[in-house]
């Protein structure tokens, strides 16, 4: 047993950073969709505008349409709770509650986009590490007048 143990600790050592860098990717993920989607509550939600927000962002600033949450965060980071100690993982689940939802749809001139606020059931993706990490459909239950 001794040997065995001795010989597995060069390899265990060889594939922690490894091991780190596989969390750290799944952290990763958690914190772009999170910085991709959510909108704070210290602003009003109708002083969140398409145009500013599309441009602003980096990692959405080419792309034709986009989905933004209006919630506190720990709303979107409860999501994938299964009960208040496990988390689901890898399976697609459909928000607890509607979502005050702001999509940008991109116009025919290209530059400037509209905006559709909603009410909005939200079907996430809880990733590997328990997070949400991406959408997969939405139930508009009420468009907000702007």
């Amino acid at each position: 047993m001794a040997s065995y143990l001795k010989a597995l600790g060069p390899v265990l050592v060889l594939l922690s950073p490894l091991w780190g860098q596989l969390i750290e990717d799944q952290n990763h993920s958690r914190k772009e969709f999170m910085k991709q989607h959510h909108l704070s509550p210290a602003l009003e939600f109708n002083q969140y505008k398409c145009n500013i927000l599309m441009k602003k962002l980096q990692s959405v600033r080419n792309k034709a349409s986009h989905i933004f949450l209006y919630a506190p965060w720990y709303q979107i980071d409860n999501i994938c709770f299964n009960n208040w100690v496990e988390r689901h993982k890898n399976v697609y689940i459909w928000g607890h509650q509607a979502f005050k939802v702001l999509k940008c749809s991109r116009k025919n001139n290209k530059s400037n986009y509209r905006e559709t606020r909603s009410y909005s059931h939200i079907k996430f993706h809880c990733g590997t590490n328990g997070f949400v990490d991406r959408m997969r459909d939405m139930n508009v239950l009420q468009i907000i007048p702007t």
